[in-house]
């Protein structure tokens, strides 16, 4: 048992080259979600950074490949085993509609890897899922809410009950508001009482945003980006900051590696056995933006960085 556990050990620590008979030629290919370029959101957010990563190691096609698709699952397998078949050997998906496809591609084609952005669910050494910590989110809009708040009442929509502790812990000295959502703003508006500042998970559309910024009673917005392509700091006097997954990063890393045939393959759940990487405040994969004039959300989130 104890040789097993060294040899698996020692196999991860390979590059992927010594277990194939031939050479690879490395090549990186992105799958976007529905939209393609230009939705504002993640698909945008990784466009840009993999045009850094392209400038920085000097990819050019064939050996850099980006596909849009129409959103079907027929269109997204098609996509997905053509780019595998043709040797790309690093296959980055952006959006949860590939995580089925994923899945499914991955044990067909177990030589290529696969780096969906944003999620944590698929467990194979094939599978670098790029996570971002919303716990650390949470962190930081609580410091914003409580700091910015006047009346003391802030809120915390759509999160999980590990998010809703963090933001609760951070945002000291306010009341906090934990309201689950599942897509009806009907009894929104009451729910939120005097809260004045809010920040939301909900990302599917805009119904939450556009709630809390037309309240009678001002109410400010923590938005996130890229997930909240509606919300940005410029689109309403009301959002006053902006919780932000850096892609730069992350991008970044997954290219390099597989230039050099090798993945990012930490351990992000060892209960799931998911692996790929943690993006959070310690290692730059989550920061933010704040609106200016805002001296006591600065000093406050200027603490927490000390």
């Amino acid at each position: 048992m104890r040789f097993r556990i060294a040899l698996l050990a020692l196999s991860l620590l390979l590059p992927a080259t010594i277990a194939s008979a031939e050479e690879r030629t490395p090549r990186i290919a992105v799958a976007y979600d529905i939209g393609f370029k230009g939705d504002g959101g993640f698909n945008d957010a990784v466009s840009a950074a993999l045009a850094l990563a392209k400038k920085r190691f000097n990819l050019v096609p064939p050996f850099v490949r980006e596909v849009p698709t129409s959103g079907s699952a027929v269109d997204r397998l098609s996509k997905l085993r053509f780019l595998a078949k043709n040797g790309y050997t690093l296959i980055i998906t952006v959006g949860s509609g590939y995580r089925e496809t994923v899945r499914r591609v991955s044990m067909e084609y177990p030589e290529t890897q696969f780096a969906p952005i944003n999620d944590k669910t698929l467990g194979q050494l094939n599978i670098s899922n790029i996570y971002f910590d919303e716990v650390d989110a949470a962190k930081l809009a609580g410091t914003i809410a409580a700091a910015r708040s006047k009346s003391k009442v802030v809120a915390v929509i759509g999160g999980s009950d590990e998010v809703n502790s963090s933001f609760a812990t951070a945002a000291k000295g306010a009341q906090v508001i934990k309201i689950p959502f599942t897509g009806d703003v009907t009894k929104l508006d009451t729910s939120l009482e005097r809260a004045d500042v809010v920040y939301s998970l909900w990302d599917r559309d805009a119904k939450v945003y556009e709630t809390v910024i037309n309240r009678t009673f001002k109410t400010f917005y923590i938005a996130r980006n890229p997930d909240q392509y509606f919300a940005k700091l410029a689109s309403h006097p009301r959002v006053i900051a902006v919780i932000e997954k850096q892609l730069n990063k992350p991008i970044s890393q997954l290219v390099k590696l597989a230039l050099e045939d090798r993945a990012l393959i930490d351990l992000v759940d060892p209960d799931l056995g998911i692996y790929g990487r943690r993006y959070g405040l310690a290692n730059g994969g989550i920061t933010y933006k704040l609106k200016e004039g805002q001296p006591a959300v600065a000093k406050a989130l200027k603490e927490l960085k000390g």
